[in-house]
Formats: C-alpha cells, structure tokens, sequence
C-alpha cells in the first residue's frame, strides 16, 4: 500500500480476505448474496482499508470495519432504490467517485451489471472496478464542469464525496451531478453533519467547515479534504445552484451510522416513501481476550437497533458454535456518542471455551427482532499477525 504500513499487517490483512469462511459471513448478512460468487479481494492501494489497518493495527478488526460498512452502504443503496423506483433492476445507477468498489462488489449482485456505472478520479481504481465488477467505469475529474460521461442516470450515488469538498467545489459538483439525472431520477450524497464537528473546532457564519487533509493522502488537499456542513448550508446551496423546483430529504446519520444522507430530486417529486427508512443495527466489539492456557475466549462490546425495531440478540459463531448473546450491561457513552439513548443498556459480554481445532473462526453480528443483522466482527483466533 502507498500508504507505510507494517508487512506483517498487510500479509495478515490478505490472508483474511482469501480465507474461505469470509465470504460465508458476508453471504449470511445479504440474502442477494450467494458465498462462493462473492469476490473479497480488496484493492492493494485501497485508502479505505489502510486506513483502517492504521487506526487499528490489527487485521481482523480493519476487515471487519470495512466490510461493516460495505454491507451497511448496500443495505441503504437497495433501500434507495427500492422505496424510489418502482422496478429498481431497470434503473440506470451511478456510483459516482467509487473508490475501489467496496459498494460495487456488493450491488452486482442486486442490479444487472449493465445497468451500473462508476466514476472514480484514480485511474487505478476505475480499471479495478471495470475489470473486478464487469461495470461501466470512467474516469471523473478534478473539474466538475469537465466531467461529461455522455449519458444520464435514474439514481447517482455519491457517498463519501461532498464530505471531503471545500465551499465552491460542493455546489459545482452539486450543480453537475443533478444535471446528468433522467426526469424522475435522484442523487442521493453523504456529508459530515456539523454535529461531528471536533469540539475545539467551531463552525463559520457560512455553514462549512473545511480541513485540509483525509484519509486519501493520494488527493490534492487544495480540493479533498474533510468537511462538516449544516442542514441550513445544504439546503441553501440547492436552492442557489438548481432552483426551487427541487425536493430535498435528509436521512441523518445513515451512512455508516455517521454521515447524513440526502436525497434530491429535481424537478421536486414526493418524496413520502422515505418516512420509516430502516437504519437497521449496530454494534461493536471492544475487548477480545484470548487465553491460550485456559482454552477461553471473552468477548466485550455492545450491540442495539437504531430505529423503531426491537432488538433481539448479538448472534456469536465460533467454530461451529452457535451462540445467542444478550446485551443490557450499561452503555451510556454509546448512547451519547451516536446520539441515540435507546443504546443506553447495549452492553455485552461473555466468556466462551475454545474449539479443540487451531485457528477458529470467530463472527459476531447485530441481530434485530426481524432478522436484520449486521456485521461485528469476524476473523480466526490466534492465527498469527494481525
């Protein structure tokens, strides 16, 4: 990776994603997914997953992070596009700055191949998401107004872009982008509520904070950096770049349980079909410690729903154990940071005996009263670096 990290973490990070087992967890949190269609390969320079394995310094739980928030991004996108179109196979959909397709390994198997399109400023990534994906991918630009991929779209994608645009540069692309929508389509783009704001930092008159630096130190800080809006700068900036024709709905804090999500359309159409959209569950693993000599495992982490469906248990698979988990240990500081007090009893933990075989797989998911799960964590113990 570009990025300096250890080699033993990136060996220990590539292991993981060619071990077999992965790709069964994954299959089990999206019921499109078929386990051995699924591709696990990540991109070497993939900036998402380094700077996981940065923040982290430990493979397993850098891999459970990105592929946590793969999966939840699905889960929104085909929400999307289930709640606005009434035949969503039939959509044309751009993901528009793409990365390496940490979304796209996940929606081919839910739209037809050929009916999605990815754009992405990295030229490696664009023949990554081509050649992996067998998507539509072009090349965008550092220039909004010089980005023209010579056809329209139902639904563009933009997550993790205008999070990291500065003033100017977040309504050209704003003005752009609507204006490669069909009649009836809708842009649906993240941001940094200012909420996220670091305390110490304060919010100026005009309602955008702009930091120069990201975790992709591969992009102009002049043009990508990090960002943090209000509602009140969003909502100006549509109106000032396409009008009074548009409707404008925020989700807040529905990418990865952070950034907010709009979704424009313009001309305005209703946008009613969004009230109650599912944010489904969450959780996280704080502690795993293993002790070799007593044969145990314990687990510590919380887990809850964040919206209006019960939450039911933290589902453990070790070896071939099955285990449901309860939680209600006390989490006040959960509830805090996401801003959510129904998690304020989300606690778990446990202590499990290990499997007789060496090396076994462990997964914990978030399981909601329905059936709705996302993934915790997932990785083999004591399989070495990472």
């Amino acid at each position: 990776m570009s990025q300096a990290l250890p080699t033993e973490l990136i060996e220990a990070a590539r292991r993981g994603q060619r071990d077999e087992r992965l790709a069964e967890t994954l299959a089990r949190h999206c019921p499109d997914l078929q386990a051995e269609a699924l591709d696990t390969g990540i991109h070497p320079e993939c900036q998402m997953l380094a700077h996981s394995l940065r923040a982290h310094g430990d493979a397993d739980r850098a891999l459970s992070q990105y592929f946590a928030v793969a999966l939840q991004q699905y889960q929104v996108v085909r929400q999307l596009t289930e709640r606005l179109f009434e035949r969503p196979a039939d959509i044309d959909f751009l993901d528009f700055a793409c990365g390496y397709g940490r979304l796209l390994r996940f929606l081919v198997h839910r739209l037809p191949a050929g009916r999605i399109h990815a754009a992405e400023i990295q030229t490696d990534a664009v023949d990554w998401v081509r050649e992996r994906y067998g998507v539509d991918a072009l090349r965008s630009t550092a220039a909004p107004e010089d980005f023209d991929p010579g056809r329209r779209f139902d639904m563009i994608w933009a997550a993790s872009l205008f999070s990291h645009l500065p003033d100017g540069l977040f309504g050209r692309w704003l003005a752009r982008l609507a204006g490669l929508l069909e009649t009836g389509g809708a842009l649906c783009f993240s941001v940094h509520d200012e909420v996220l704001l670091p305390g110490e930092i304060t919010m100026p008159a005009n309602g955008l904070r702009y930091l120069a630096g990201s975790e992709n130190a591969d992009l102009d800080p002049a043009i990508y950096g990090t960002t943090f809006v209000t509602q009140a700068y969003v909502e100006h900036v549509v109106r000032e770049q396409l009008g009074a024709d548009v409707a404008l709905e925020r989700l807040p804090r529905l990418l990865a349980h952070e950034q907010d999500v709009y979704v424009l359309t313009v001309p305005a159409r209703d946008l009613s079909s969004l009230d109650g959209f599912r944010r489904g569950t969450r959780g996280w693993l704080d502690a795993l410690r293993l002790d070799p000599a007593a044969g145990t495992v314990e687990l510590v982490g919380w887990a809850g729903s964040l919206d209006a469906t019960a939450f039911d248990h933290v589902e453990i698979r070790l070896g071939e154990r099955l285990i449901r988990q309860p939680v209600g240990d006390p989490t006040p500081q959960v509830a805090e940071v996401l801003g959510h007090p129904g998690l304020a009893e989300s606690g778990f933990s446990c202590t499990l005996e290990l499997p007789g075989t060496p090396a076994p797989w462990l997964s914990l998911s978030a399981v909601a009263a329905d059936g709705e799960r996302a993934l915790i964590y997932c990785g083999r113990l004591g399989a070495g670096a990472g």
